[in-house]
């Protein structure tokens, strides 16, 4: 069922509890003209990424490359506007070397540069024996994230 004259900008000018007030028919649809509207959102910022990547990655990467950089903002200037053209970086470690890398230096110097973290893949802890369970149990705390929810017309039976 879609809400007849409700446009999701309607949100905009209604408080909390007025929202709330909706019938959950009302609410479930909502939620599904919002989902399609970001899905829209993304494949127009998409297609607009494409446009602005044809435009202006070419003398964007010349531009780098004349920086003698890889990544990083370079700015071009069109028609009276600074284009910043951002390319982003990744720096992944060779988990082996860095090892190496890092045991050849003095302890203290290596605490300094390197930091390490130590995780338990929570399937791996839900399917351990009670004992590894109970020994690692001290160290895991849950952190509760944002409450989502899905509202789906039952099935009329």
């Amino acid at each position: 069922m879609i809400l007849r004259n409700f446009h999701p900008a309607a949100l905009d000018e209604m408080d909390i509890p007025s929202i709330a007030a909706l019938a959950t028919p009302e609410l479930a649809d909502l939620i599904d003209l919002l989902d399609k509207d970001a899905t829209l959102l993304k494949l127009r910022k998409d297609k607009l990424a494409c446009a602005l990547n044809r435009k202006y990655g070419d003398n964007a990467h010349k531009a780098r490359l004349d920086a003698g950089k890889d990544t990083g903002v370079v700015h071009l200037e069109d028609c009276g506007f600074d284009v910043a053209a951002d390319v982003s970086k990744t720096v992944k470690w060779d988990q082996t070397k860095l090892i190496a890398a890092l045991d050849s230096l003095p302890t203290e110097t290596a605490k300094h540069y390197a930091k390490a973290e130590f995780k338990v893949d929570e399937r791996k802890y839900a399917a351990a024996p009670p004992d590894i369970q109970r020994i690692l149990s001290p160290a895991r705390a849950i952190v509760p994230g944002r409450e989502t929810y899905t509202l789906k017309q039952k099935d009329k039976a």
